[in-house]
């Protein structure tokens, strides 16, 4: 929806909406992963299946695991194929197209992860989205950053691609060791 209204807004500079229409792209991918994210648990927390998966399960992080990919399946990926439509939408060239995809392909877990910390932490509160959002935001940032950083600076030989793709990539695997067992803890907490 971005990637639709924008260019009605900003009117016929073609060239500005080549300069920012990747920052455009990753916004409306964090939005959309922001807007789903907080109900990621509520529906077992709800019913109570939930509590018998944390406490009574011996490893509860492939639960948590298989949410997040579930998650990734159902809200990313539907995301992921339509970029190139808001990418032609906002007229970015296929080359760019290409990078900002890998780029967020390879950051999505880490961005699915954080956010379900949040998700997590407001799992007792009712409407809790303006929470999470304001709790995961602060680690949205630096990766939106490193994400964009190939598109300002012009490299000809794609150091800044490569050296942003190794970041994300770090922090992806960084963030799949640690967060399932932080997950975990965190319901467990919640659910006593």
């Amino acid at each position: 929806m971005i990637s639709a209204l924008l260019p009605i807004g900003i009117g016929p500079n073609l060239d500005l909406l080549e300069l920012i229409s990747p920052g455009l792209l990753w916004i409306a991918f964090l939005l959309s992963i922001l807007l789903n994210i907080s109900h990621v648990y509520e529906g077992d927390y709800r019913d109570g299946s939930l509590d018998l998966l944390i406490l009574e399960s011996d490893l509860p992080e492939l639960m948590l695991i298989s949410k997040i990919i579930s998650f990734w399946l159902l809200i990313i990926l539907p995301v992921i194929i339509f970029l190139p439509l808001g990418g032609i939408m906002l007229n970015m060239q296929p080359n760019d197209l290409i990078k900002i995809i890998f780029l967020i392909i390879v950051s999505s877990p880490y961005m699915i992860l954080i956010a379900s910390i949040g998700s997590a932490i407001a799992i007792k509160m009712n409407n809790s989205e303006l929470l999470v959002t304001l709790l995961v935001t602060p680690f949205y940032v630096p990766i939106l950053i490193i994400g964009t950083l190939p598109f300002v600076e012009n490299d000809i030989l794609d150091f800044t691609f490569f050296r942003s793709s190794l970041l994300l990539g770090a922090a992806t695997l960084f963030t799949l060791a640690i967060i399932p067992f932080l997950v975990t803890y965190i319901l467990r907490v919640n659910s006593e």
